[in-house]
């Protein structure tokens, strides 16, 4: 760090005082300095040539040195110059308006040069490190922002067709549904491809998917999207609402099953049916692409175009009746907790547990987290099942307690939905039922999702801030998959940052990944967070996130979530069994 090429500029209209200055400054090797006594050029040379630190007089003619920081102010927000004020005035009152306006230090006239000298090396030095700092932070900003880019697009693209996949196609459909033209669609199912890869192998079969699509592409206007909506099933998106023509359309795409498809030397035989729906206004995406696949024909049907009808609706009641069942489901005894554990990368012991939900129906058996949590979101029963996800989990921790099976390190924790974290109550609520419990802080802890912090930003702040003060962990979940900044790790107290699965599954093979990973466990350590990997599944993942310093990490390498009791015998065979190779063993 070469403090003397710092750009320094003196103002002082007293010209014997900011030659002395300059003197100095030139005699101790400072070699990119300058001088102005008339206080109205300032603004004009910053702006010009920004300099690294101003050493600004007060009682000036023509504009005083608060008139010329309230200028700076104005023109480079908080990007402002860093300020040392020159004043022969030490009182109170100059002395706390000159530091509400965000100066640095004072140097009082007449000067001491040892102690002028020191103040502006202190100065520059601590700016240095916050100029370091904002890089360092911006250059990371810039990656995870590009491997997100790539991330998202890999996860919205099919790998053999480079087209949409159903991802994709649902990105295309919410942008639709919120826009103020209709929409068409028209499901495709293509037959016989599974005989091709019977006779033919996987290589020819994703040939002939590939080839189908381009031809199918090259037949739709500009406006439309073509994807892959499963392994044999293709979906055209068109902005047209008029049934004869999406049926005119359907029949023209048809017409490419007429003949074999040629793929070199083979002919491939293949047919497909076709569904149509249609809308002229905001609809429900799951629903519209569900009255298109309700329409599709049977195989065996000699029908191979048909668009929806009234009749039916009566197909589509899984769904609604899925949106019934939410509401009581936990009062019914449907919903349960598993368990998966955290594992300390450095001692291998397990420091804490996530509580996850699952929801078995009686007679439409086990539904997936992520279909009926959105579910629940959208119409609010998330909110009671929350309260019986914290009440369930903290009678748990008693029990465990009562058990021995938690020490101080030992913590288990809960992930939050937005609409629960918002709520102006919701920390009150939460300290309210620990104490009742008689759970030390400590032995809980929450998980947030970037999405969830930044719904409602104001709000969630309140209650994280609560939380902190009475000691309960927060961690960020899913951290860099989101669309936010990496400002609110500045804002928001949080104490671990949650490194998504989505930058560790290729972290043995990708030195982006890794990179990404070293960085983000970094940036959270200098903030005094710890960091937890989620998705380890293998011992070299472990093993490269206990070298670049992360603490935890939780996957399918060391346990699947597990329902209660299993969790505990789970706890107990570990505590009684040596553990298997640590990570740093197995570097």
């Amino acid at each position: 760090m070469n403090l003397a090429s710092k750009h320094v500029l003196v103002v002082d209209d007293n010209a014997a005082n900011a030659e002395l200055l300059l003197d100095l400054l030139d005699d101790h090797g400072f070699t990119n300095v300058h001088g102005i006594s008339d206080p109205r050029q300032v603004l004009a040379h910053c702006v010009k040539h920004k300099p690294d630190l101003l050493l600004l007089d007060i009682r000036m003619p023509f504009l005083d040195g608060y008139a010329i920081i309230d200028q700076l102010q104005q023109h480079f927000l908080h990007q402002m110059p860093p300020t040392i004020v020159l004043t022969a005035q030490i009182d109170d009152e100059t002395r706390h308006r000159v530091l509400n306006m965000g100066v640095r230090d004072f140097i009082t006239k007449p000067f001491l040069h040892e102690e002028v000298l020191q103040r502006i090396r202190n100065t520059l030095s601590l700016e240095h490190r916050y100029q370091v700092r904002d890089q360092q932070a911006e250059t990371l900003e810039r990656m995870v922002a590009k491997r997100t880019q790539q991330l998202n697009h890999q996860s919205r693209t099919d790998p053999i067709t480079q087209l949409p996949n159903r991802r994709g196609l649902m990105q295309t459909l919410r942008e639709a549904s919120i826009g103020d033209s209709g929409t068409g669609l028209l499901f495709i199912a293509l037959d016989h491809l599974d005989e091709a890869v019977r006779l033919h192998g996987y290589s020819i079969a994703d040939q002939l998917v590939r080839h189908i699509s381009q031809t199918l592409y090259s037949q739709l206007d500009s406006g439309s999207v073509l994807g892959l909506w499963g392994g044999s099933e293709l979906l055209a998106i068109t902005q047209c609402t008029d049934q004869p023509t999406l049926e005119r359309l359907a029949a023209q795409l048809l017409g490419s099953f007429e003949q074999d498809q040629a793929l070199g030397d083979l002919l491939i035989p293949l047919n497909a049916r076709i569904g149509i729906s249609w809308t002229t206004e905001f609809f429900n995406i799951e629903r519209l692409v569900h009255m298109a696949a309700l329409a599709l024909p049977q195989k065996n049907s000699p029908q191979r175009i048909q668009s929806y009808n009234a009749t039916l609706e009566a197909q589509q009641r899984r769904r609604l009746n899925l949106q019934q069942a939410i509401r009581g489901a936990t009062q019914r005894g449907e919903m349960s907790l598993v368990f998966q554990p955290k594992i300390s990368l450095t001692t291998q012991e397990i420091i804490g547990a996530e509580a996850l939900l699952r929801w078995h129906h009686p007679e439409l058996g086990h539904i997936s987290p992520g279909d009926f949590i959105p579910l629940a979101e959208a119409s609010g029963d998330i909110l009671d099942i929350g309260d019986w996800v914290l009440e369930e989990t903290m009678r748990h921790i008693v029990a465990w307690r009562r058990m021995g099976m938690l020490n101080d390190r030992f913590h288990v924790a809960v992930n939050v939905a937005a609409r629960q974290l918002t709520r102006k109550d919701f920390a009150q609520k939460l300290l309210s039922r620990l104490a009742t419990y008689g759970i030390p802080e400590r032995f809980f802890a929450l998980e947030v999702t970037e999405s969830g912090l930044l719904s409602d930003m104001q709000n969630a702040r309140l209650q994280l801030a609560q939380l902190a003060k009475m000691n309960v962990a927060v961690a960020i979940d899913d951290f860099g998959t989101g669309h936010s900044s990496l400002a609110y790790i500045q804002t928001l107290p949080f104490s671990t940052l949650k490194i998504d699965r989505a930058f560790v599954m290729d972290i043995d093979k990708s030195p982006v990944d890794r990179q990404l990973a070293n960085m983000i466990t970094q940036l959270a350590h200098a903030v005094g967070c710890d960091v937890v990997a989620e998705g380890i599944e293998t011992a070299s993942q472990a093993a490269y996130l206990h070298s670049i310093g992360c603490e935890a990490a939780q996957g399918y390498y060391y346990a699947r979530p597990l329902p209660a009791d299993d969790f505990v015998a789970w706890c107990n065979n570990r505590a009684s069994t040596p553990p298997p190779l640590t990570a740093m063993e197995l570097v």
